[in-house]
């Protein structure tokens, strides 16, 4: 960035990303500009930009001058040249070429310059026009590079400690990195396998489901989608779908990466229920959900499990708490657990 900016005269160049659906721009590298600079053409001006709208019909690849966009006249009668390019940049037009794009984003290299001389801007978007696919494959490289940094890598190893899996799924559905723990899981094919394409396959109808929603560039995610799922052998998993956060413009290069944590849960203790009955005068129906909850299954797992609705399941814990002399969760596990 540091060498395209002294390419042109008062060069300030910059790597970012504009989503025509959203007033903001996502500047990620830059040469050049100040920090008020870059918050406000983020904040404001990239909104007013009247180069922005027309870079969707500039074809991808080819390096172009500002005036090649957008009338230099017109231009100078904008509030973005006038208050932003002019004013707080000191420069008079742009030269940039896109590196990708999709239905409504961009994601574009240029530099601002005080330039007005057009044989030299020209020769500037020629020499964009050949750094582009230098440019592409340098994304293409970053778009397939190593997903598992040290700190996912780490995130792995506490996963494996407490016997849980831990994948990360790409936009296409296939795994970008995962710990030992789901390795092993889908060897035995329950309760995710690998399809013959090479993508993750969830037994669950409405979490497989839900999993292809939040691959989705609309896949927008308010809290983690929790399920409980029984195998062919009868074993139980807790299921949790995470849609991870990352800023806008490595999601651009990325796409969307979804966390799969799959956690077996212990099955429920058989004599432990018996005694429950026993000792609290529970029915089998509620010594079975007070068994469950001591082995760590929530409410809603323990209705999802027995196919009956949570407001029951809490109906059922209501009446535990009474035989067994408890008004909470918590202190119903301290005595199951004694």
């Amino acid at each position: 960035m540091d060498r395209l900016a002294t390419t042109m005269p008062n060069g300030k160049s910059s790597f970012h990303y504009q989503d025509l659906t959203s007033p903001l721009a996502q500047v990620g590298l830059v040469s050049g500009f100040g920090s008020d600079e870059v918050e406000q053409f983020h904040n404001h001006y990239a909104a007013v930009n009247p180069w922005i709208p027309r870079t969707m019909l500039v074809p991808v690849g080819r390096g172009m001058t500002g005036e090649s966009i957008f009338p230099r006249e017109e231009l100078a009668k904008t509030e973005f040249y006038n208050d932003w390019l002019k004013r707080q940049t000191g420069c008079e037009t742009a030269i940039g070429v896109t590196i990708l794009r999709d239905s409504s984003r961009t994601f574009i290299l240029s530099t601002c310059t005080s330039s007005t001389d057009p044989v030299l801007n020209h020769e500037a978007a020629e020499l964009y026009t050949q750094l582009s696919p230098h440019l592409r494959r340098a994304v293409d490289f970053i778009r397939r590079g190593e997903f598992a940094t040290g700190e996912r890598q780490t995130g792995q190893a506490l996963f494996d400690a407490i016997g849980a899996g831990l994948i990360h799924v790409s936009e296409t559905g296939r795994i970008r990195s995962m710990n030992d723990r789901a390795r092993r899981m889908i060897e035995h094919g329950e309760p995710v396998r690998l399809a013959m394409s090479g993508r993750i396959a969830i037994t669950d109808p409405r979490a497989a489901e839900t999993l292809q929603f939040l691959l989705s560039r609309q896949g927008v995610q308010v809290e983690p989608y929790l399920a409980t799922l029984t195998g062919a052998d009868g074993s139980a998993h807790r299921l949790t779908l995470v849609r991870l956060t990352s800023d806008p413009m490595t999601e651009f290069l990325n796409g969307p990466t979804v966390a799969v944590i799959i956690e077996p849960i212990a099955g429920v203790d058989e004599p432990r229920s018996e005694r429950l009955q026993a000792n609290y005068r529970l029915t089998p129906k509620e010594a079975r959900i007070a068994a469950a909850i001591a082995s760590g299954l929530s409410l809603r797992e323990i209705a999802d499990n027995d196919g009956v609705s949570y407001e029951t399941v809490r109906s059922h814990v209501k009446n535990i708490y009474g035989k067994m002399e408890v008004s909470s969760q918590a202190s119903l596990v301290a005595r199951l657990l004694r």
